[in-house]
């Protein structure tokens, strides 16, 4: 009886410490969350190649978007979110997606899970924190525009974007431009 108990003991220890070195995450959600990268990397190489039909790929057709500018707290759809990737592909080339970049203390852009959270702890990686760092130039003018960004997206079954927050100093680019356009006067 005493070897049972030792060996059930052991185990138990065994599978504890294995929970708490992996924080309760799971092959799954490491592959889930893998996968939701790769579909947002999808997403910003559509706007680099101005390319729609690969940007909206990864995107659900009944997403919920939550534009970075005040427009009053409207949820926007599909077609908003469409219309305003169209109008960066008109304003700006080379936009480029730099993960990480300009964050302090780490370099790492993609985040999932909330296991230190107000609310209720998981692991799941369902819902993911993008930071980094859009850099672009301005199509009429040359001027080299770059905004640090936090995009919070939530991915549906198909693995495509259902939900999307982003935030960004949006009136900042047009500060740039204008700095720059100042700045070749001189």
């Amino acid at each position: 009886m005493k070897k049972i108990i030792l060996i059930l003991t052991i185990c138990l220890i065994i599978s504890c410490n294995s929970s708490v070195e992996n924080n309760g995450v799971t092959d799954e959600y490491k592959l889930k969350f893998e996968q939701q990268i790769e579909a947002f990397e999808t997403f910003t190489t559509g706007f680099y190649n101005e390319d729609i039909d690969l940007l909206m790929s990864v995107v659900a057709d009944s997403v919920q978007w939550s534009p970075p500018e005040y427009n009053g707290g409207k949820i926007l759809g599909f077609e908003e979110f469409k219309d305003a990737v169209l109008y960066y592909f008109d304003n700006f080339d080379e936009i480029t997606f730099n993960p990480g970049d300009g964050l302090i203390g780490s370099d790492y852009g993609y985040w999932a899970g909330s296991l230190y959270s107000q609310g209720e702890t998981n692991s799941e990686p369902d819902v993911m924190r993008v930071y980094g760092t859009w850099s672009t130039i301005h199509t009429e003018t040359g001027a080299e525009v770059y905004n640090k960004w936090y995009g919070v997206l939530n991915f549906n079954t198909d693995n495509k974007i259902a939900t999307f927050s982003d935030w960004m100093d949006v009136n900042g680019m047009q500060v740039q431009i204008n700095n720059f356009l100042e700045s070749s006067k001189n």
